[in-house]
């Protein structure tokens, strides 16, 4: 199973370089911009302060967009960083919200769930919940059915990834949960067979639940 993790990391490998690029291009071009007002710096020593304040203002904006920059690099090293050291660790303690917060980072290099995908993670009124599971089983379960429901479905889905009492679900109003599909999820939940406890409802599309044995 750990095999399996780290090859889907792998496999979003173009992914995770396009989504640090892509801040990192912006971090440079502000940096850029900031250097050329300093090097007309002396230019303004008998400039009024207006003129003064209205550099200051856009290097201030600069700066901002830079820390902006900076703290999605900082996201997606985090995700990563945490993805390979819980795959290394195996069955472990897991915090269940600092969990869904890091794979759905991750998941962000699938340009299909990024740019394709209705996305909400409502996992902010949750309650701290650790459990002891295989981390690789219970990634491979949630990364894959997302996976899952993005190739039943089209573009614009609408994917919900909540927390409530424990419990993970994901839920997708535009799909149908046929015998094919149904299988795939079973499949793809295989490792946690006798970790957790894994639901498929109907009600309004589609919602799978995942609650952890011992929670």
């Amino acid at each position: 199973m750990k095999e399996k993790v780290l090859g889907h990391v792998g496999s979003l490998l173009g992914g995770l370089i396009h989504n640090l690029n892509t801040p990192l291009m912006w971090i440079m071009g502000r940096s850029q911009l900031i250097q050329t007002r300093n090097e007309t710096l002396e230019k303004l020593k008998d400039a009024s302060l207006e003129e003064i304040l209205k550099v200051k203002d856009k290097n201030n904006k600069d700066i901002e967009s830079i820390a902006q920059g900076a703290d999605k690099i900082d996201h997606i090293l985090k995700a990563i960083s945490y993805k390979v050291q819980m795959a290394t660790e195996g069955i472990t303690a897991i915090e269940l919200r600092e969990y869904l917060t890091n794979e759905m980072d991750f998941m962000l290099a699938d340009m299909h769930f990024k740019h394709e995908s209705k996305v909400e993670l409502d996992i902010n009124s949750a309650k701290s919940c650790y459990v002891k599971v295989d981390y690789n089983a219970l990634s491979w379960a949630v990364t894959q059915t997302i996976s899952q429901i993005i190739k039943a479905t089209e573009k614009g889905r609408s994917l919900k990834i909540s927390l409530d009492n424990g419990i993970i679900a994901i839920a997708c109003k535009e799909m149908t949960l046929t015998p094919e599909i149904k299988a795939a999820i079973e499949g793809v939940c295989a490792g946690l067979k006798n970790a957790a406890v894994v639901r498929m409802h109907t009600e309004d599309g589609c919602e799978i639940t995942i609650g952890i044995k011992g929670n």
